[in-house]
């Protein structure tokens, strides 16, 4: 078993280090030059800043506002909300997130541009990837529903999310959470949170931030189990750090590192404990050019998960080396043209009992054109792009892409997008040495080197409202989606012995197409009132059997409503629709969650919050025996805020 360094002890001195520094940087600073805020990236259609009202048909942002709203300690907290977008937990109470019926693993995730590399892919009910990015350091998170291929490659099927991490400032700023929870009146759960965050200048063209994050989560007992966890315990520190340095007026150079050390223990017994170590990381540089016409930016970094599954001694390591490189040039009137190409070299490789059962890498490689034109004094907007993309096991992938956005006036857009996406296979399905035979079941599945990527064909139309203090949007879209990638029986098809079992292959099999219309409205009345709902309906079917997919919502519907209780105090409610949906042979049962909190404001910059999620203690193994997977429940939170 190899020994992992602990990311506790360097996390801690840079937390003290960067603590000391801004202390000096404050008491001195009439003597520092000031630096201006580093200019957030965007995600979007154009791979470039452009204004929201621009974003494609299915963008959402989630504010530092919202973040604040909720006792999140992951990624999939913070997407609950977000129109279109299904989160469920899984094996241990892990969450997955579903993008317009999408599988999980057909999702990007990006922090600050930058991908994590796709464990969903290659390790069964994973949640990794969406607990690897410190929630104390998020300013917004973009979120982009339909293919994004035509940017990124592989992993936009579904979509894009996008954390974009709170840039440094003129001045030293930051945050400090302390919150405690537990839930009531199910054993366990008991929580505590840690959660420390701040940025600011180092000279006169440096900056800097250092955010951490620290967990600590008892598991929750399944009160119809004795000693059986329904949701898992965890014990994590999540840190981001970056250094920006401008060396000259248009170059910008930034140094980081983002990882997490990541325990999960769930108790199946008395004698019987499902033990995982996760250890998550990114680090590389960015290079942003400004010079004239043209904006570039150059990427490289690695991004590495390694997981140690102790109750089995077993052991993997999946690695990501990225160089990605773009640039923009704006030319003619009203044209942007966006040129890119990025090389990516995968590798992953399993352990069990210290002998290797797979090792390979693949090599993935593509370029991007795309071109934007501001027509009709810049009341019409149209996007094509298109790109080529090669990989060791397949060549000439070609994604292509089509957006309109029109302004019907200056608050109310149409807008209207069409793009291709793929999904790579995995290291495992693609590879022809992969060969994996069950130890309890006489079954064995190979891979198949000659598998095609996975590949959809969407389609998207909506209209957009938004005049600051009413919005409203209505989006119908459907994807169709082929060469889905599944087992066929090859030999022993009528039944195998442990001695001669069952092997089945991976082949390009399915269709699939999902389709449905996205709704959300929003005002903000006098006095601080917030209502702000969302509905999603989805019809997601296999083509070749006319049944539904399995764990996709028919229905999701979020509202919330905020106002202010009395002087310094908001309190909200949030509601949380689910619909039925199909598991296994069985059709489930819908059900509804409550939330409530309340914020109360001590003094400037330092407050408290309080509140309950689950307030009605939902239970899915009350609500319908055909669920296998389990939600926290009624929990209790508060928590200490201060911001300077």
């Amino acid at each position: 078993m190899r020994h992992r360094p602990g990311i506790l002890p360097p996390m801690v001195a840079g937390s003290l280090l960067l603590g000391l520094v801004s202390g000096v940087q404050a008491g001195d600073a009439s003597n520092t030059p000031a630096i201006h805020a580093i200019e957030p990236m965007v995600v979007t259609a154009t791979r470039s800043a452009i204004r929201r009202e621009e974003a494609p048909s299915g963008y959402t942002e989630i504010t530092r506002e919202d973040v604040e709203r909720k006792p999140a300690t992951s990624l999939a907290d913070l997407l609950q909300d977000v129109p279109g977008l299904a989160v469920d937990n899984e094996q241990d109470g892990r969450s997955q997130i579903r993008i317009r019926g999408f599988e999980p693993s057909q999702t990007l995730i990006l922090i600050n541009g930058r991908r994590i590399n796709n464990t969903d892919e290659l390790i069964g009910h994973s949640d990794f990837r969406l607990t690897q990015i410190p929630t104390s350091a998020i300013e917004r998170i973009e979120v982009v529903r339909g293919p994004l291929s035509t940017l990124y490659g592989s992993d936009a099927l579904g979509g894009v999310v996008n954390v974009i991490v709170q840039p440094p400032d003129d001045e030293w700023t930051g945050r400090v959470q302390a919150r405690v929870g537990a839930t009531d009146p199910r054993p366990g759960g008991e929580e505590r949170n840690l959660s420390l965050y701040t940025a600011g200048p180092l000279g006169e063209n440096t900056g800097a931030l250092l955010s951490l994050d620290v967990l600590d989560r008892n598991g929750s007992l399944n009160p119809d189990d004795e000693g059986v966890d329904e949701i898992e315990g965890r014990e994590a520190i999540t840190g981001y750090g970056s250094v920006f340095h401008r060396p000259a007026p248009g170059h910008e150079i930034e140094v980081f590192f983002n990882g997490v050390d990541d325990r999960r223990r769930a108790r199946r017994g008395e004698d019987d404990t499902r033990r995982l170590d996760i250890f998550r990381y990114s680090t590389g540089a960015r290079y942003d050019l400004e010079a004239g016409p043209w904006d570039a930016r150059a990427d490289v970094y690695r991004s590495r998960s390694t997981t140690e599954a102790l109750h089995l001694d077993r052991e993997e390591e999946h690695t990501d080396d990225i160089i990605d490189l773009s640039a923009t040039r704006y030319w003619g009137q009203g044209q942007q043209l966006t040129v890119g190409a990025d090389f990516r070299r995968e590798s992953f490789w399993r352990e069990r009992e210290g002998e290797r059962e797979f090792d390979d890498t693949v090599n993935h490689r593509g370029a991007l054109l795309q071109n934007r034109s501001d027509l009709l004094d810049e009341r019409l907007i149209v996007t094509f792009g298109a790109r080529a993309d090669d990989h060791t096991q397949y060549s000439g992938e070609i994604s292509p892409s089509a957006g309109v956005v029109y302004s019907l006036t200056d608050t109310t857009r149409l807008k209207a997008d069409y793009g291709r996406g793929f999904s790579a296979p995995d290291l495992r399905r693609s590879s022809g040495t992969y060969d994996f035979r069950f130890t309890t079941i006489p079954l064995r599945i190979i891979g198949n080197q000659d598998l095609e990527p996975e590949r959809s064909d969407s389609f998207s139309l909506g209209l957009e409202h938004d005049d600051g203090r009413r919005e409203y949007g209505f989006t119908v879209f459907r994807n169709n989606i082929k060469d889905l990638i599944d087992t066929r029986c090859i030999e022993n098809c009528d039944g195998g012995s442990m001695d001669d079992p069952e092997v089945r292959e991976y082949q390009n099999v399915d269709r699939a197409r999902t389709q449905g219309v996205e709704l959300n409205a929003g005002y903000r009345f006098d006095q601080g009132v917030l209502l702000r709902a969302n509905y999603t309906y989805l019809h997601a079917e296999d083509r070749g059997t006319g049944e539904r997919l399995e764990g996709r919502p028919r229905q999701r519907f979020n509202l919330l409503t905020e106002a202010v209780a009395w002087r310094g105090a908001t309190a909200h409610v949030r509601t949380e629709y689910i619909g039925s949906q199909r598991r296994g042979d069985d059709r489930t049962r819908d059900y509804t969650l409550l939330h409530l909190g309340l914020n109360q404001e001590l003094a400037q910059g330092l407050s408290v919050r309080a509140g309950i999620d689950n307030v009605t203690d939902q239970r899915l193994a009350d609500i319908d025996d055909a669920y296998t997977n389990e939600i926290r429940g009624r929990f209790y939170h508060t928590s200490v805020n201060w911001e300077f």
